[in-house]
């Protein structure tokens, strides 16, 4: 294999923490690699020096002579709203919508413009973008966040397929395992690698663990002795002003030294740590919905017959983007329909996956003391055991990362002690480590729990109950199995001819990919009106309310024909 990328001891420092230093490390032609670590550890950093969007502080970054790099990006341009989809995709016409048909559109998407377009629907055009070249490396910085399981799994079948190397940054595990053979981890400020999928490479590297704890525990038994025997000696020495003794302690102190200055190293962990605590319930009951229709513009989404939550019970809400599960949560939230019932015992608690609540210029141990209602010191320990050092208390909240941001959430979460959590894509800003912790916590928490989640690990770990919004009503399934199931269905759409309809042929799909992106506007519309005035983003508002206009007046006249 040829080496494709040489990164040579590569050293970054940001704010006076140094991310990682002493990196070498060889990307060659067909490496699928896995670049995983604990959030804040330095895995985008590290993208955006192969990007040549940052320099690093020390040490080189070589290329193949002619290698073509793409990445596949974040957030949509602007610029692009106003194009259609096969002009944003910026290659010839044939080949952007060959492209786009094997990522899940329909010929009749092609010149939608991309303003139009779902969240998921937006992550499938940028992945476009980026491979319309057909670049030799593809850098992908977590790009299964806020994608339902359709669209993971047709990422997943395209990525196994590709046959370019990439570097994918993810927390998703299944994902992982799914799509890469090689395995970078980020850890200690350098880098492990091995030749090894996700969970295979977790096993090496706790195998690895292991055996350095073992060597370091051997070494520093023997320099706990080398160093009693010098003390020993040097007393001696000075006792019977021995010179010969005493030059025998020194020599071996300097012995213990030596051993001391290159004993095994072995990892101190992410120091991080999310707990949480419920206050108790008598109530038999923590929620009970019956009869209850769940709609948006008018339409009618899905039907509850019954549903009801008991305490203690893990509930995992399943369904695709855009059939309504955030429109169910929000309604519970507001506790205001007479077909849904909170007991009165109930303390809730709620996790909001855009973690619009942790915004602004309140410093993080405000934040914790004004939400969960605690004193300094309390807030100030619990902050501390989930990874914050005491001078990092008075940051603002709006300058964190998604990762801390979501900690600091789950630290005044854990103190406003719930019993019933609603937890809305949780793992979204989690590192692999922090959500097998919250797995943990969950399991052990004596809290309700609704979670929404398109991460197939954490539901399995978590949830003991699932229900499943499917064909318009509410379904209890005895496992996730048949959900996740469903999903590579969605992939047959890639495989299918892009013919024109004949007059008066039926597609019942176009309907729902309306009612989807209509669905996903109305929630992001809803939820920045919700925030204070001083945080909302008007302008976006305003292009969102247009777009929900245009989507109203194409299904109008869908109703009509």
């Amino acid at each position: 294999m040829s080496s494709l990328i040489q990164i040579a001891d590569l050293k970054y420092v940001v704010g006076g923490n140094t991310l990682f230093e002493n990196l070498t490390i060889h990307l060659h032609s067909g490496n699928r690699v896995g670049l995983v670590g604990h959030n804040g550890c330095g895995k985008s950093s590290l993208l955006d020096i192969i990007a040549g969007e940052r320099e690093p502080d020390q040490g080189s970054v070589q290329f193949k002579r002619g290698l073509e790099l793409a990445r596949v990006e974040q957030f949509l341009p602007d610029h692009l709203a106003s194009l259609t989809l096969t002009d944003a995709v910026d290659t010839e016409a044939w080949h952007a919508q060959a492209l786009l048909a094997n990522l899940g559109f329909h010929q009749q998407d092609f010149d939608l413009q991309v303003g139009q377009l779902s969240g998921g629907q937006q992550n499938r055009l940028m992945f476009a973008r980026a491979v319309a070249n057909e670049p030799d490396v593809l850098l992908l910085d977590e790009p299964t966040n806020h994608l339902d399981l359709r669209t993971m799994v047709l990422f997943e079948d395209y990525l196994q397929h590709l046959s370019c190397a990439f570097i994918l940054v993810s927390h998703d595990r299944h994902f992982l395992d799914a799509v890469c053979d090689t395995t970078w981890v980020l850890r200690d400020k350098r880098v492990y690698t091995f030749n090894l999928c996700f969970s295979d490479a977790r096993e090496a590297l706790s195998e690895h663990d292991e055996a350095t704890a073992h060597s370091l525990a051997q070494q520093e038994k023997k320099i706990e002795a080398l160093r009693t025997s010098a003390k020993r000696l040097n007393m001696w020495g000075k006792v019977y002003d021995n010179e010969k003794l005493a030059k025998r302690g020194q020599a071996i102190d300097r012995r213990a030294d030596k051993l001391e200055a290159n004993k095994t190293f072995h990892t101190k962990g992410s120091g991080l740590s999310l707990a949480l605590e419920a206050a108790g319930t008598r109530a038999k009951e923590i929620v009970r919905i019956e009869n209850h229709t769940v709609q948006i513009a008018g339409r009618r989404l899905f039907h509850i017959d019954e549903f009801l939550i008991r305490p203690g019970e893990r509930v995992a809400l399943l369904g695709h983007n855009g059939v309504g599960k955030s429109t169910l949560i929000r309604s519970v939230m507001a506790n205001n329909h007479k077909t849904i019932k909170l007991r009165p015992q109930t303390q809730l608690g709620y996790y909001d996956q855009e973690l619009d609540e942790v915004r602004g210029k309140t410093n993080m141990l405000d934040f914790v003391i004004n939400k969960a209602l605690v004193k300094d010191d309390v807030a100030r320990r619990a902050l501390i055991n989930a990874g914050f050092a005491y001078d990092q208390h008075n940051k603002r909240v709006g300058s964190l990362s998604g990762g801390e941001r979501a900690r600091v959430l789950f630290v005044a979460l854990s103190l406003e002690q719930p019993n019933f959590l609603i937890l809305d894509e949780p793992t979204n800003h989690i590192d692999i480590e922090g959500k097998e912790q919250l797995e943990e916590q969950l399991r052990d928490s004596p809290a309700a729990l609704l979670l929404t989640s398109h991460d197939r690990s954490f539901i399995s770990a978590v949830a003991e109950r699932f229900v499943w919004i499917n064909n318009g009503n509410l379904q209890e399934v005895n496992s996730p199995e048949e959900f996740f199931q469903s999903a590579p269905a969605a992939q047959d759409t890639k495989h299918e001819t892009n013919q024109s309809k004949q007059p008066g042929e039926a597609d019942a799909s176009d309907a729902d990919s309306l009612l989807q992106a209509l669905v996903e506007l109305e929630e992001k519309l809803s939820a920045d009106k919700q925030r204070k005035p001083k945080f909302q983003k008007i302008e976006l508002q305003k292009k969102w309310q247009a777009e929900i206009d245009t989507l109203y007046e194409r299904l109008n006249t869908e109703d009509q024909s």
